[in-house]
């Protein structure tokens, strides 16, 4: 049987700490019931109060995945016609937030990766720049780096107003190629078994990019975890090499992401300057009932 369990952290980077400058970057994962969630959102540094915006966005987007769990009882699976109704909730969501809290639409600038699951399946949404990997149960390491040309990412926040201004920033042509998705896979010992990119057009992407997980899939899977794009920007550390150094658990009870990547950070400063931008992550780990019982014992 599988046990959801999940875990989240966020921190400031470099510049913003000597710039006297908010983090901007947050992070939110929970289970409800059977099913699980995770959550990360990242500011835009040019808008507006974009701390409290990615804030907003991640917890409108935790109620919305909630409110559709609580109706289907958390069990059916995360499927196209779930997500666009998950989709619906959250554009919802952030409106009324936004609108009760008297924030301007420049503050809501904030990306939205969320990952949701249940024991029938999952979703991993991407609205925006960041990285996402799913780590295996022999250790195993897949990595996808989406990045939006230009420094414009899709905002969940440009769905409420309509589209039409976003386009027309990318030039207007919905078969431009304006972002970049770029994979590897990892194999335990470091290796890369395969590597490639793609470059995806506007009319693809303007929405998000979805990645739908099945329960054969699932059963194989260990951890799935989100970042902000701060991970593609710790001072002297190549992306893929901080996305497995920010998976390398040694303690999975209690707070084990939280615990990773502190220490991640910790090791970083020591030859560098750590994460430049501010970073965060949310992960769920998958557990099995054989493998109930918490097993870590070192701590990161």
């Amino acid at each position: 049987m599988i046990r959801f369990y999940t875990d989240h952290y966020f921190s400031i980077g470099h510049a913003h700490f000597v710039g006297g400058k908010p983090c901007q970057d947050y992070a939110a994962s929970g289970v409800f019931g059977d099913s699980a969630f995770a959550i990360v959102s990242d500011g835009c540094s040019t808008g507006g109060k974009t701390d409290v915006g990615a804030r907003v966005i991640a917890l409108s987007t935790a109620e919305a995945i909630r409110r559709h769990f609580a109706l289907n009882a958390g069990k059916d699976a995360i499927n196209e016609e779930a997500l666009l109704k998950i989709n619906l909730w959250q554009k919802a969501v952030i409106s009324g937030a936004r609108n009760m809290l008297g924030l301007e639409a420049k503050d809501m600038l904030a990306t939205s990766f969320y990952a949701c699951v249940t024991p029938e399946g999952g979703c991993i949404n991407l609205q925006g720049d960041g990285v996402v990997a799913i780590k295996d149960l022999r250790g195993n390491i897949y990595m996808s780096r989406i990045e939006w040309s230009d420094n414009m990412p899709f905002y969940p926040a440009y769905a409420e107003s309509g589209l039409e201004g976003f386009i027309a920033a990318h030039g207007g042509d919905l078969k431009a190629l304006k972002v970049k998705k770029e994979y590897v896979r990892r194999i335990r010992d470091g290796d890369e078994l395969e590597a490639g990119h793609k470059e995806l057009s506007l009319k693809e992407r303007v929405g998000g990019i979805s990645m739908f997980i099945d329960p054969v899939k699932l059963e194989h899977i260990e951890f799935i975890a989100l970042f902000s794009d701060g991970i593609t920007q710790v001072d002297g550390m190549d992306w893929k090499d901080a996305v497995r150094e920010f998976l390398a658990f040694k303690n999975i009870t209690g707070e084990f992401a939280k615990r990773r990547m502190i220490r991640g950070i910790k090791d970083a400063q020591e030859s560098g300057k750590g994460p430049i931008d501010d970073i965060a992550y949310a992960v769920i780990r998958i557990g099995r009932e054989e493998n109930s019982e918490e097993d870590g014992h070192d701590s990161c």
